[in-house]
């Protein structure tokens, strides 16, 4: 089947699916199916397939609905607070008592997350540099510019107005605060809107990042020849070894790729294990939720992608590209973040 075809049956099975808005020439082609499989191999063959999936994601969805009701959220996961920060914004904007800091961090999400640091990485991140600097200032990426959709990743690793967003920040910053030293940072989709914001910053701007800082990285999957400014040192955190993560971790040679669209989404079934406080098993529900209505909406991007063995590593997504947060990767680039020359003492 070709691609072109894919995304148009795709297209239309999946949108019946979630609108149930039946449309009576569709009405007739599937009546006509059912009486016979050789008048329409390809949307029999798309049916199986979508029923593959739609049965994968209610056991996943089942599953974390089940570890929702167990979780307890601990002191210690509550500490990590808000899924928004807005401290760099605040002085841009001139609110009272807000006043110039000496670092100033800002953290895109990754695709789903919610407020706009989320709520897998970003207060976790937070906290671990509120351990370690003293005067920090953190903030979000504007969530109206980078609404952190399946689309958006799909589409280019992370949408432009979200790169913008994030660069003209950090601009109106640095004009506000000069002797601040600046730090971009990002998670999943965030990693590659991060990437991307970099580039679009004046050269005087990209003087003043000292760092880029990221997690689960997947822009090589995007953009393999980016190259960073020569004074903006770069940190990533990727789990590798036995349980890597596929999105940014070197895939080994006898690595078995999906064939299926629930070979996509069945290693979420051990998602609840590793989801801690009411925080994480709340997003976790809410992902599920959202995928199949997000892959709707984006399914040309998906075709393009499932179909093409090049970029089918783009869409490996796992449960472990959730954990950089628990396993305490947060603070292993909190420290460096603090151990960087511009930073430290400070």
């Amino acid at each position: 089947m070709s691609i072109s075809r894919l995304k148009s049956e795709v297209t239309e099975d999946v949108g019946l699916h979630l609108t149930l808005s039946f449309r009576p020439h569709y009405l007739f082609y599937l009546r006509s199916c059912l009486s016979s499989y050789f008048f329409c191999p390809q949307l029999f063959t798309f049916n199986v397939l979508k029923m593959k999936y739609n049965a994968a994601v209610a056991v996943l969805a089942s599953a974390i609905a089940i570890a929702n009701a167990a979780p307890t959220p601990t002191p210690e996961r509550r500490l990590f607070g808000s899924d928004s920060a807005n401290d760099m914004v605040d002085v841009i904007n001139g609110e009272l008592e807000a006043d110039c800091k000496d670092v100033a961090v800002i953290f895109a999400r990754g695709t789903f997350d919610s407020g706009n640091i989320g709520v897998w990485v970003g207060p976790q991140f937070r906290s671990a540099l509120e351990d370690s600097i003293e005067s920090l200032a953190f903030q979000g990426v504007d969530s109206t510019a980078y609404p952190a959709t399946l689309g958006g990743y799909l589409s280019n690793g992370g949408p432009a107005s979200g790169a913008q967003s994030l660069a003209d920040t950090v601009t109106q910053y640095a004009s506000e605060c000069p002797q601040a030293t600046i730090v971009v940072s990002g998670w999943s989709q965030g990693a590659g809107v991060a990437h991307q914001a970099i580039s679009l910053m004046s050269s005087a701007v990209q003087q003043k990042v000292a760092a880029l800082v990221t997690f689960g990285d997947p822009n090589k999957l995007f953009r393999p020849n980016d190259k960073l400014p020569s004074n903006i040192q770069f940190h990533t955190e990727c789990l590798t070894g036995t349980t890597l993560d596929p999105l940014c971790a070197d895939i080994p040679a006898d690595f078995k790729f999906p064939t299926s669209l629930s070979d996509i989404t069945r290693p979420f079934t051990a998602l609840p294990g590793l989801v801690k406080g009411a925080e994480e098993a709340a997003a976790a529900v809410s992902l599920v939720a959202r995928f199949p209505i997000q892959l709707a909406q984006s399914v040309g991007d998906f075709a393009s992608t499932v179909t093409n063995k090049n970029k089918l590593q783009r869409l490996l997504l796992s449960p472990q590209h959730f954990t950089y947060g628990n396993l305490g990767l947060t603070t292993t680039a909190a420290e460096f973040v603090a151990g960087l020359p511009q930073v430290a003492g400070k």
